[in-house]
């Protein structure tokens, strides 16, 4: 069975890049032929990322015409910030050429000569266009990597008429917890599936919890909440000197984030590390992982530090919710800062509690190993397919 993969780059940072990796190898460990498409030239090759396996095939889709570019954007901006009656907003075939016109024919074009069984897009836009594109007898499955809230609130998904396209030219729409399921149900109307996202790697050495050392993981971006976390761990720091915060990741809000250090005089205890080869190392050095973002899909750093046994703090959005069920890390209520604060001091003086949530959240990270997660993709191809 041949599969193909559409993103933007399989060659670039972030959760969905992982975890396409992951998935990828994971097929074509089990025989499918497999293929990513990719829209981004300008990224090179470099398979080491996440390890993608060179039996996944990559295919990028020819080069966009520089003044058909130009002008697909121009036309977006007047739609979005000219049109103030909403009548080109609401206006379906203008909706379908600005989504479909950057490189829709291009990809027609691929998927055709390939032959694909079934194509996956990954993302807002790829699933949209994937729902326009005319490409016969190929399964389509849209693969939704974010929250319900941050999904249908984008530029695309606001349009109805391009929305209920979406849903009915798609022979499946996957989401990744069921609280998404259940909000497209009730709110749109449309049937989907769940399935979790797969954990990236298993730790053979879990954390021994003794070092003083908070960790968190992610792009910095304003979506990750990171300047909350520096919030909290300002107070934490006001009445536990002895421990620390290491923040990895790069992103646009970097600078932002150091000066918050260097204002509040964190200097000395928080520091924000580049991306590493060695991210094993770094969750099995740390003794509690804090999640303080505004919006998540299925966090895979979450996953990483309960399979390294690292108790875990995090906000109650509904993905948390899901992956967190009891005793297997602390919840807080999104807002409640005070109590979030106060969970890191609880954890920090307390290693036999580390200890408790630790065993816990190891035992609940092997339901998101890839050889729970794979069969069930395998089940959703091998019914599209009959």
């Amino acid at each position: 069975m041949k599969i193909c993969f559409l993103y933007y780059s399989i060659f670039t940072l972030g959760g969905i890049q992982s975890c396409l990796t992951i998935l990828s190898n994971y097929l074509v460990s089990k025989g499918y032929d497999v293929t990513i498409i990719c829209s981004n030239r300008k990224q090179p090759v470099d398979r080491d990322i996440y390890g993608l396996d060179e039996r996944v095939n990559i295919i990028f889709i020819n080069e966009i015409n520089v003044i058909k570019k130009l002008a697909h954007r121009l036309l977006e901006k007047i739609v979005n910030f000219v049109d103030k009656s909403n009548y080109l907003k609401n206006n379906e075939k203008i909706l379908e050429f600005l989504c479909y016109s950057y490189c829709g024919k291009n990809l027609e074009k691929i998927i055709k000569e390939n032959k694909f069984d079934i194509v996956i897009s990954c993302g807002s836009y790829f699933n949209m266009l994937l729902s326009l594109l005319n490409i016969g007898d190929v399964k389509k499955i849209g693969w939704q990597h974010h929250c319900y809230e941050r999904y249908f609130s984008n530029k695309y998904y606001k349009q109805e008429k391009l929305l209920k396209k979406m849903f009915t030219n798609l022979n499946k729409y996957m989401v990744l917890i069921d609280d998404d399921k259940k909000k497209i149900k009730t709110i749109n109307g449309y049937e989907s599936t769940r399935i979790y996202n797969p954990t990236r790697f298993i730790q053979e050495n879990k954390s021994n919890l003794e070092n003083k050392k908070f960790l968190s993981v992610g792009r910095l971006a304003k979506d990750k909440g990171f300047d909350i976390l520096i919030k909290n761990f300002k107070e934490f720091n006001n009445k536990n000197k002895e421990w620390t915060l290491d923040i990895y990741g790069e992103g646009p809000e970097k600078e932002n984030l150091l000066q918050m250090i260097n204002n509040l005089e964190l200097t000395q205890y928080v520091k924000i590390h580049n991306k590493t080869n060695e991210i094993k190392k770094v969750y099995r050095e740390a003794s509690i992982y804090c999640l303080t973002s505004r919006y998540e899909g299925l966090p895979m750093v979450i996953l990483e530090a309960m399979e390294t046994g690292l108790p875990v703090i995090a906000y109650n959005l509904p993905c948390i919710c899901e992956v967190i069920r009891d005793k297997e890390g602390i919840i807080v209520p999104i807002g409640d800062d005070e109590t979030y604060i106060n969970s890191m001091l609880e954890l920090a003086n307390n290693k036999q509690k580390r200890q408790e949530i630790s065993e816990n959240a190891i035992k609940r990270a092997k339901d998101f190993y890839i050889e729970q997660i794979g069969p069930q993709w395998e089940k959703i191809f091998q019914d599209l397919m009959k």
